[in-house]
């Protein structure tokens, strides 16, 4: 945890560069100019997130899927750009996760209308609910919580499990629908973990 009031740099300084880091960097960073800001990517996913919406509501999978993994690849490319070109900021390490909860919970829940079991949707919309209002209370007492490792897997496999489910509707596959279902399951094991390791942290 760190306090807010603290430097900015005490906040670059907590947050290494994980492995992947150096792959995305060498990959997809160099086309990103320095005035590029990873805030930027953060609210334009925020921005975008209807859109997927949209798509989905309109059951239009050949473009919900792409769209989808393609706007949660931003997720990616904001925290990288942040760890790498030491741009941590005490705004984008509490927005980012939200913009991701956005995504996911939105998608999620349009999905469990008609598409995923409904207990899962909702045990996974509900914890993540839990999370957000656990990291505004931690904000509202000058502290602010990184993404732990638990909580990384856990957006890992939440974006997999979607993009499967989109995949499966595309394709009309229900052994994807399956493998999609089971790894949303994980998923909400390892926001469990992420939440008794850490307490309500995003």
């Amino acid at each position: 945890m760190i306090h807010i009031k603290k430097d900015i740099k005490l906040l670059n300084s907590r947050e290494k560069p994980y492995p992947h880091d150096y792959v995305i960097d060498r990959l997809f960073l160099w086309i990103l100019p320095p005035s590029v800001k990873p805030n930027h990517i953060t609210i334009f996913r925020m921005l975008a997130t209807p859109f997927v919406f949209l798509f989905v509501i309109r059951e239009d999978w050949l473009i919900a899927a792409p769209v989808f993994i393609i706007i949660a690849f931003t997720d990616v490319l904001d925290g990288t750009m942040a760890r790498m070109r030491k741009e941590v900021t005490a705004w984008g390490t509490l927005f980012d996760p939200v913009a991701d909860k956005f995504l996911v919970g939105g998608v999620l829940f349009i999905l469990i209308l008609k598409y995923i079991n409904i207990l899962i949707g909702m045990a996974i919309i509900c914890l993540e609910l839990l999370v957000i209002i656990g990291a505004w209370l931690k904000k509202n007492h000058g502290t602010i919580v990184s993404a732990s490792p638990w909580g990384k897997t856990k957006m890992v496999l939440q974006v997999s499990g979607i993009a499967m489910v989109l995949l499966s509707l595309l394709l009309g596959n229900a052994t994807i629908m399956l493998i999609a279902e089971w790894t949303l399951i994980l998923s909400i094991g390892f926001a469990l973990l992420s939440i008794f390791n850490r307490g309500l942290s995003l």
